[in-house]
């Protein structure tokens, strides 16, 4: 009868274990959420849908729950909170404190646990990004005018920084969820040839994930306008609404194709030492033609004329769907190619001094 017993606790424990694992389940804990929906978002095409939400009640636990077939990316927003919560979702059980733009995160899945120390160990650095971001926004010191850009070389040194941590979680976790994130937010900084291989040495289950294939999808693409290739031509409109192509502009010059919209902050940020290296050398050769992915012409040219950009502009106002995005695989914004006086791909994504070594070595 004992033995019985211990093997009726035993197949109990056993089934809870499984009843637990048979879903996800969200305990919410959110400061200044009382009375404001929480949404957990799917990111489909680049839109957010509305995967489970509920309306937070004073007195009452919050809980979301539900099944998800492996692991996905998904986001944890308030109403009228700006930001979201980064989730590794899975079939697990999981508590969120604090708030949105610095949750506490508490899980029994392992892919949320690697993201989250993947998130202690950048969390130093993102705050000293964040720093910077601030004090750029302010705009330049006219007391000190060198000031933004000794704060731009910092700004670009914590992103490499950055950069090369995640390199090394890459390399050292292959089979961590968590890493194909670090990948998916730094992959734009490598070649055709990089992306390949970073991509061929993740473990296979996690070729499931929304971001390996959308990182596969442009690799395709990426091998069509690599390094080394001949640029491929396309035309959109100008404000003006008049057609214009690559090839129109290029004409024999240095040219730098740079993909932005007015709503891409890090754009912005990098507005100024662009004009700045335009009216340096474009009596040498050198052009510049920018490719907006904005959806809203009113925004766009008014971002053209508070910058002050003097080079050609041209868009199909088609948001990431635009035509020549999708030719060259833009990734993610500010994205640049810049191409020699026979047409030839030499570089991408260049910025500061190593924007103009470059320019100058094929004038």
């Amino acid at each position: 009868m004992r033995k019985l017993i211990w093997m009726l606790l035993a197949v109990l424990t056993l089934q809870a274990c499984t009843e637990n694992k048979e879903g996800y389940q969200i305990e919410l804990d959110l400061e200044g959420s009382e009375g404001k929906w929480v949404k957990l978002m799917a990111r489909v095409d680049r839109e957010y849908v509305t995967s489970d939400s509920v309306l937070l009640v004073a007195g009452e636990k919050a809980v979301l729950t539900g099944t998800l077939d492996g692991v996905s990316t998904m986001y944890l927003t308030v109403e009228d909170v700006d930001g979201s919560v980064q989730l590794l979702m899975e079939n697990s059980n999981y508590t969120i404190k604090g708030s949105v733009d610095a949750p506490d995160i508490t899980t029994d899945g392992k892919a949320q646990s690697d993201l989250n120390a993947y998130n202690d160990m950048l969390k130093p650095i993102n705050e000293k990004i964040t720093e910077l971001v601030s004090e750029l926004r302010k705009g330049p010191d006219p007391a000190n005018p060198v000031k933004s850009d000794s704060l731009r070389e910092v700004y670009y040194k914590m992103y490499e920084k950055k950069d090369a941590m995640d390199s090394v979680y890459i390399a050292e976790n292959p089979s961590s969820f968590a890493t194909v994130l670090a990948l998916r937010g730094t992959f734009y900084n490598l070649d055709a040839e990089g992306l390949e291989t970073a991509l061929t040495r993740l473990d296979v289950t996690l070729q499931q994930m929304e971001e390996y294939k959308y990182m596969y999808s442009i690799l395709e693409r990426m091998k069509a306008v690599a390094i080394g290739l001949k640029y491929s031509d396309f035309g959109l409109a100008t404000p003006e609404g008049e057609m214009l192509k690559i090839s129109d502009v290029h004409n024999g010059n240095v040219l730098l194709i740079d993909f932005w919209a007015a709503w891409c902050g890090p754009c912005r940020r990098a507005n100024p030492e662009l004009v700045e290296i335009y009216h340096e050398y474009h009596d040498q050769g050198f052009e510049i033609i920018w490719v907006s992915l904005d959806r809203d012409s009113a925004s766009w040219v008014q971002a053209i004329a508070d910058d002050h950009l003097a080079w050609p502009q041209i868009s199909d106002l088609k948001y990431w769907n635009s035509e020549g995005a999708v030719l060259y695989g833009v990734p993610a914004i500010p994205h640049a190619v810049l191409i020699d006086r026979e047409g030839i791909i030499t570089a991408m994504n260049l910025h500061g001094q190593e924007l103009r070594d470059a320019i100058e070595a094929l004038l």
